[in-house]
């Protein structure tokens, strides 16, 4: 009878033990669901969502109603994971320390402390189990198939929101309330940033999902956004424009020796533009024999600020008579002119070789890994071609190209051989036109 009764309560501590450890992993288990719903959730595409959804695929239209509002949705997964993780240690502690502790009673030197050396053990196990079987194994699950993981466990949560739903509001209104106290507002920041998208971009073009050309096109626009028309413009020493006071035939050698399509045209001075014509309406009228005067061709040119974005100019040329616009400065005198292929070559790149005869690059890098560059590089694209945050004295001299970079360093009009250095990089005057910086070598210094 007595073994009887010894190997019963035997048995009866063994299902003990058992039982209890199955609470516990269920516990752990249920923490990792809501990993892998948290991470398949934020990782899920929202527009496949939407396809899905209008597929009529159950739980598409939950993940997407859960999606709505991330606050709410990350605030019951912490709630929840927080709650399940005290839970299971503190039932660890209480079902498992005192077993522990039996094994230590007979080595004098910890018998003293056995309860808290059995409790840092049961912590340590527990921990290890809710990484490996909570999290770490979770997330891996959740974004191997993040939008068919979603869709599978959005009921469920949805169902969480509800129950903690009161929870949820006690925790926001008190860290609410904290931040009012310590005078912290709170900040509203887009769902998606610039950085993110190059970065995902970046990623895809290293996973093959996207071809180098694309990433490129795609980063040229988010600076083709951020630059204004005084950084793509031709400047005014460069500009070919025409005299409307000069004899026909005088203009009319101007035109065939410089070869553009379009030209400014003036009185007097540069700074009285009275319009732009197309030397193809000039022709048609020529050929015809209606006219040979420039005047009966001229149309009208957009006027506008140095300021002006680039992208605000792209609007504009879309309802414009003639794509070339007129860059003015505070008091109306003219800084230069900036035509449609001017804004395209702003975003793809040089477009000399496509659609002219002449003309040399901006930049030209040599065999020993140097470039040559000419001095109205913008700025915006010297940074991208160096990889480059910033340059010295940028936001007090307000330069706009490499040429303006180096007379606002060397304080002077520069001479061929002026040398300067940089983030790495020598910056050297390789040739002057006039007072105007030409081109310019850029070395990497070792």
């Amino acid at each position: 009878m007595y073994y009887y009764q010894g190997a019963k309560n035997l048995v009866t501590l063994i299902m003990s033990i058992i039982i209890e450890v199955i609470i516990i992993l269920l516990l752990i288990l249920f923490n990792g669901f809501l990993s892998i719903t948290e991470f398949a959730l934020v990782s899920s595409r929202k527009g496949r969502l939407e396809e899905m959804a209008g597929e009529n695929i159950a739980g598409a239209e939950i993940a997407l109603e859960i999606l709505s509002d991330p606050s709410t949705f990350h605030s019951a997964i912490k709630i929840g994971s927080t709650f399940l993780f005290i839970l299971t240690g503190a039932y660890a502690g209480v079902s498992f320390v005192n077993e522990f502790a039996y094994y230590f009673v007979n080595i004098p030197v910890i018998a003293p402390y056995k309860e808290i050396i059995s409790l840092v053990v049961i912590v340590v196990i527990i921990t290890f189990f809710s990484i490996v079987l909570g999290d770490l194994i979770p997330k891996r699950i959740g974004l191997t198939d993040p939008e068919h993981v979603a869709i599978l466990t959005a009921k469920p949560v949805l169902l969480l929101l509800n129950i903690i739903r009161p929870a949820i509001k006690l925790t926001s209104g008190s860290t609410d309330y904290v931040l009012r106290l310590t005078g912290t507002r709170n900040r509203n920041e887009s769902g998606v940033t610039e950085e993110e998208i190059t970065s995902l971009l970046e990623e895809g073009t290293r996973a093959g999902i996207f071809e180098e050309s694309e990433q490129e096109i795609v980063q040229s626009v988010f600076r083709f956004a951020d630059r204004d028309v005084a950084s793509v413009m031709v400047p005014r020493p460069d500009i070919i424009a025409l005299d409307l006071l000069l004899p026909f035939e005088e203009l009319k050698a101007k035109i065939i020796e410089t070869g553009h399509s379009r030209y400014p045209v003036y009185k007097h001075e540069l700074d009285e533009i009275s319009g732009v014509i197309s030397v193809r309406d000039l022709w048609v009228k020529m050929a015809s024999g209606i006219s040979n005067s420039l005047s009966d061709v001229i149309c009208k040119v957009l006027i506008v600020p140095e300021s002006l974005s680039t992208l605000k100019l792209l609007e504009m040329f879309r309802s414009a008579v003639s794509p070339l616009a007129v860059v003015v400065d505070e008091y109306g005198s003219v800084l230069g002119i900036v035509t449609l292929h001017d804004l395209m070559e702003a975003i793809v790149g040089d477009l000399d070789s496509v659609d002219r005869e002449s003309g040399d690059p901006d930049v030209v890098e040599r065999e020993d890994g140097s470039w040559f560059v000419v001095g109205t590089y913008a700025v915006i694209d010297l940074k991208t071609l160096l990889h480059l945050n910033s340059l010295p004295g940028e936001d007090i001299h307000h330069f706009r190209t490499l040429g303006g970079y180096l007379m606002a360093e060397l304080g002077r009009i520069p001479r061929t051989g002026d040398t300067i250095e940089y983030g790495g990089y020598k910056f050297e005057v390789a040739d002057m036109d006039g007072q105007r910086i030409d081109k310019i070598l850029i070395t990497f210094q070792t």
